[in-house]
């Protein structure tokens, strides 16, 4: 149901015909001055794995969001047996944007967001997929791996782009309950954090636990490239041998490798040296790749000892941020698929109000928008204290206003 009435005894609208009259006269331009749209919102739920519609009466939620990036309204409705469904709407703010989920084997699928325009229906088909535990279309399509020493400390900063390139949502294999992380064994304490998009930043993956001595992130793995986007940064005492080597758990495209010119010194063998990279101030930065690395193969990661280093943290982390990007290719914009009430992100955000802008920006806003989204479920599911929910919602909020130019 799109609105609600209440009827109420007749005796109270007491008022003269002519007072009725001018007051309609008077607040019709009011209303017409009020920016409102008006249309409807129809798509397909298809099944990516069956190639078949979706079953018939699936649930499938309309989320209604305002210009502040706040949950504004919710609409229900359920699927036909071709697998589509419709929703009206009436007299709508005209800076409000839809999206369109719906829950499938505990998994929330979700379609692009956009906003309506025109008297021409919108379209938010969306797809969901079977699940499996089958790891053979899991990839790691770019690794890339950077030390910087800090003080008494070599930081190693390890950037995952996974994709999967089966037709199901990977779930688990074996005695991993989700998409391994292979870190080398001396890497006790490291910390994990979620790609969001093209330059927005990071935010912690509280979903990625450890699993019989395994590092697993829980959050199942849609199909496609760029599937998942996971940073990974951990401490090594400086001035010693060091070694990163580890056996991979899936097979791996690309594997690249940043090491300043004054870090610890790397045993190249079997790698192949890339063009140096200059760093202006901070000196030179060697490269080394290696390519088309097999499951279960061993990737040897060898250092001797480096002299202790006293940059400034502020300069440190700005280092290690430049080596990221310069490693890693542009993000590609995500197709949603979230676990119940986890935090993660990403799809089509493109009011028509906002200014033109290019598709890692768009991927960019795609990708805030649905973090808040899944944010509120976590926190009204319990995932979440009151405090993390605060403070990463306004995190995101920041970020979101600084990248969405509204006219």
């Amino acid at each position: 149901m799109l609105g609600s009435c209440r009827t109420r005894p007749w005796h109270i609208y007491l008022i003269p015909c002519t007072l009725l009259l001018f007051f309609f006269l008077w607040s019709l331009p009011t209303a017409v001055a009020q920016a409102t749209e008006t249309g409807s919102i129809t798509g397909t739920v298809r099944n990516g794995t069956t190639d078949a519609p979706a079953p018939e009466g699936t649930e499938v939620t309309l989320h209604a969001y305002n210009s502040s990036y706040t949950a504004a309204e919710t609409l229900t409705t359920t699927l036909d047996a071709d697998g589509r469904f419709q929703f009206s709407l009436t007299d709508k703010p005209a800076d409000w944007v839809y999206m369109v989920s719906t829950d499938y084997h505990d998994l929330s699928f979700s379609s692009n967001i956009v906003a309506l325009s025109g008297s021409q229906p919108l379209n938010l088909s969306l797809t969901v997929y079977e699940t499996t535990s089958d790891p053979a279309n899991v990839m790691i399509d770019q690794l890339a791996i950077s030390l910087n020493t800090i003080g008494q400390q070599v930081q190693v900063t390890e950037l995952y782009t996974f994709a999967n390139r089966g037709t199901a949502v990977f779930t688990s294999s074996g005695a991993a309950n989700g998409v391994e992380i292979a870190l080398p064994a001396v890497a006790h304490t490291p910390t994990f954090e979620r790609g969001m998009g093209p330059n927005s930043g990071y935010f912690p993956a509280n979903e990625v636990t450890q699993q019989d001595g395994r590092w697993v992130d829980t959050i199942p793995l849609r199909p496609g490239p760029n599937s998942l986007t996971l940073r990974v940064i951990y401490q090594l005492p400086a001035g010693q041998a060091l070694d990163l080597s580890r056996a991979l758990p899936y097979p791996v495209n690309t594997v690249t490798l940043a090491v300043p010119d004054d870090g610890p010194q790397f045993a190249a063998e079997g790698w192949q040296q890339q063009p140096t990279q200059s760093m202006g101030q901070r000196g030179a930065l060697l490269t080394y790749a290696l390519s088309n690395l097999e499951q279960g193969s061993e990737l040897a990661l060898s250092f001797s000892g480096t002299a202790v280093s006293q940059p400034s943290a502020t300069n440190a982390g700005d280092w290690i941020l430049s080596v990221a990007f310069l490693l890693l290719a542009a993000f590609a914009a995500l197709r949603l698929l979230r676990p119940k009430a986890n935090v993660t992100g990403a799809t089509q955000l493109k009011p028509k109000t906002a200014a033109p802008r290019n598709d890692g920006q768009r991927a960019e806003r795609w990708q805030m928008l649905f973090a808040l989204a899944d944010l509120d479920n976590a926190f009204k599911s319990g995932g979440l204290t009151e405090t993390e929910y605060q403070q990463q919602r306004q995190a995101i909020k920041s970020h979101l206003r600084t990248i969405w130019e509204i006219e």
